[in-house]
């Protein structure tokens, strides 16, 4: 028996029909699954790292990787089943959290350690080290130390001249001592009149404790 054409024709549509509700039933199996399996990972991964009664340290790194002189940065933290934390060295601000930042201004390399204390007595550290580079910009410089003019005085006896120049000097001296100590002196001049052959030293001192020295040997029949 031959089925009439409408007949096919609504057969067809049946069978589409069904075909369609069985594929979207299975997309939408298959987005379920995807989506139990990704939180089953998420639910993982948070029981992992917060889950248990042991403490442990989420993290503990500083902003930046290495500090200019005389700059600052904030070095991160956090932990989770800690009764007490410390860091050395000390930090202003240390306390029992999962999530803070500290400022820091180490005058050099420095370790920071952090130590997290269970309730149950155990501990756990992490420490990594700052690094702390000078800034060249700023450091002490001698540009120039000469003998500028020569003499002889009344009693025949040579007298020097001597002039020198520098870049971001806070203090400057010279051995053997000539002249006290001045501060913040860019350029300048003094006599001297050894009586021997005499080797001078003329020292910059700058910020953060940096130091240039350069010598001048004052030759003397």
């Amino acid at each position: 028996m031959r089925l009439q054409p409408y007949l096919r024709i609504l057969l067809a549509g049946v069978v589409v029909y069904v075909g369609w509700i069985f594929l979207n039933r299975w997309l939408a199996d298959r987005r379920w699954t995807k989506q139990y399996e990704q939180t089953a990972a998420v639910n993982s991964e948070f029981e992992k790292v917060y889950g248990g009664a042991e403490v442990k340290i989420l993290n503990f790194y500083a902003r930046d990787g290495v500090l200019t002189e005389g700059g600052k940065t904030v070095i991160c933290y956090g932990v989770v089943n800690a009764r007490s934390v410390r860091i050395e060295p000390p930090l202003d601000g240390v306390g029992v959290t999962i999530n803070r930042c500290l400022e820091a201004a180490p005058e050099h390399d420095t370790r920071y350690t952090l130590t997290a204390e269970g309730n149950d007595g155990r501990t756990v550290s992490e420490s990594f080290l700052l690094s702390v580079r000078a800034d060249a910009d700023a450091l002490p410089e001698i540009t120039s130390f000469r003998i500028a003019a020569r003499k002889k005085d009344y009693l025949g006896r040579t007298v020097f001249l001597l002039a020198y120049a520098d870049r971001n000097a806070e203090e400057i001296s010279i051995d053997p001592p000539v002249f006290e100590p001045m501060h913040r002196s860019p350029n300048g001049q003094f006599y001297v009149a050894p009586q021997q052959t005499t080797t001078y030293t003329l020292t910059v001192k700058g910020k953060h404790g940096h130091v240039a020295r350069k010598q001048l040997t004052l030759e003397v029949p």
